[in-house]
């Protein structure tokens, strides 16, 4: 049964562990608090941390032969690791919406033309509703703005570089949590962080431009590039195609650099405040990314097509009831992070939202859903973008990518694919190099249907959940010229 039709539990999936003899002790106190020795304390902290644009590809922990980080890779070693998780836009917006909302981006509504559909409730809604305290820090980025949605349920939500201004506003309102929790050990709170260290850049010199000390890790010999600008520059090697593998090896190096540079100047430090305040103990953080990059891997650059580099993200969490060291090989979706937290906390799962609780996988059941779907049709931008979707089948792991056009508004719009779709087996072809819709016409044809059918489905869901309407409002001029610079189009 799809996502989408499951009908949703009436109560939390974790009380249905409450009683098992789970050595994850994912069920322990989740909702009330056990301060025996031994026993798992309360979640009473909840941060997310999404480290804009980096691909699992470029993480230690995912494989990487580089050390580009190694405070994730720590991280992750204390918590849990999901192989593959992937986003459902390579886009920033409607990427960290479906994470906030537990809803695809069709259903969720959100785009550059307007903010989130009314019914779609977010994740710091329902923390505050609970009586968390809640706050979000956001980098640099008009698609981070809270009027899209994501600014809904939080006490205070900071933006235009906030994170990066070496992360005052976020220790201080850390410290605050800690003084507040010293007169009242039931103060619960909600941090949303999301840092854009690692997204290519705009008005520099290069077009991924961390500091030299972090550059000169992957490029010791120095800079040897004639090439320089910013985005601006990648966009132009794409139209012209003279790209050549000096340029890929270079630009992967610049990349790595400001991965490194996230993972030590931005995740690293959070990390070791919450250690320092005492909040570390009965927090879950979560670690993540919006979506990956492409490094001319397929002909594109930044993130426009929905292949392993751009699609499939970090997802780590750690916490109380949680297992060190263990890694999730299913399928899951960043639309399930939202459920998730909800269900480790003991809160309800808002009925409408679509994503699974990820809990039970942890715990070690089978997957009961093979799918994880990437929507290319973002609305507001221009251009065409491909779909993707990958399956599991009898212990294969299939890749559909399909350009996919839409016609009509409401209630009238329909999608077809256009154009010829591409077909990968990932077990024997992780990079994606050999196309075998051709000869697995049956695999293509099934892989397709499910492709439209999803999309059908989700905008019938978006329609239960009311119409935003156009906010052109949203996005200043200046704001809009920046967007374009970091290769968004209009």
């Amino acid at each position: 049964m799809p996502r989408s039709a499951r009908p949703r539990p009436r109560t939390s999936l974790l009380a249905a562990y409450r009683c098992a003899a789970l050595p994850l002790l994912l069920a322990t106190c989740a909702a009330g608090g056990c301060g025996e020795r031994g026993r798992v304390p309360a979640v009473r902290g909840v941060v997310v941390i999404s480290l804009d644009a980096l691909g699992a590809k470029h993480v230690g922990a995912y494989g990487y032969e580089r050390d580009t980080t190694p405070a994730l890779d720590d991280f992750a070693a204390q918590g849990v690791l999901f192989e593959r998780a992937y986003t459902q836009q390579v886009w920033t917006l409607t990427s960290h919406v479906t994470m906030m909302s537990g809803l695809y981006p069709k259903t969720h509504g959100a785009s550059k033309r307007g903010p989130a559909r009314p019914g779609a409730t977010m994740l710091a809604e329902v923390l505050h509703d609970a009586g968390f305290a809640t706050a979000a820090f956001t980098g640099a980025g008009g698609y981070m703005k809270p009027g899209f949605g994501l600014g809904r349920g939080f006490d205070v939500y900071g933006t235009n570089r906030a994170t990066e201004r070496g992360g005052r506003a976020v220790a201080r309102w850390l410290r605050e949590r800690a003084r507040i929790r010293a007169l009242d050990p039931a103060h619960r709170f909600f941090l949303f962080l999301h840092f854009y260290d690692v997204h290519s850049d705009e008005g520099t010199d290069l077009p991924y431009d961390a500091p030299p000390a972090f550059r000169a890790r992957f490029l010791p010999d120095g800079l040897d590039w004639k090439r320089r600008g910013d985005t601006y520059m990648l966009m132009g090697m794409q139209v012209r195609g003279d790209v050549d593998d000096h340029d890929r090896e270079v630009l992967r190096s610049l990349y790595d650099a400001g991965v490194l540079q996230a993972d030590q100047r931005r995740l690293a430090p959070v990390l070791r405040l919450l250690d320092e305040l005492g909040l570390a103990r009965d927090t879950l953080v979560v670690v993540t990314s919006d979506h990956g990059e492409e490094l001319f891997e397929h002909g594109r650059t930044t993130h426009q097509q929905p292949y392993e580099e751009t699609a499939r993200v970090p997802l780590v969490a750690r916490g109380p009831g949680l297992p060190a060291g263990a890694r999730v090989p299913a399928l899951v979706e960043l639309v399930d992070l939202m459920p998730t937290v909800l269900d480790l906390l003991g809160l309800p799962i808002p009925a409408h939202v679509q994503g699974e609780s990820l809990l039970p996988l942890v715990a070690g059941e089978t997957p009961r859903t093979p799918d994880a779907h990437v929507d290319g049709v973002m609305d507001g931008l221009a251009g065409e973008y491909p779909s993707g979707l990958v399956r599991d089948i009898d212990g294969v792991a299939w890749s559909l990518i399909a350009n996919v056009g839409s016609r009509g508004e409401g209630p009238a719009r329909r999608y077809r694919i256009t154009g010829a779709p591409e077909l990968y087996r990932l077990d024997r072809d992780a990079g994606q190099q050999h196309d075998l819709a051709r000869s697995e016409p049956a695999r293509t044809a099934e892989l397709s249907r499910a492709v439209l059918a999803w999309f059908a489905r989700n905008e019938v869901a978006g329609r239960a959940l009311g119409e935003a309407g156009d906010h052109p409002d949203l996005l200043t001029e200046a704001e809009r010229a920046q967007l374009r610079a970091l290769g968004y189009s209009e």
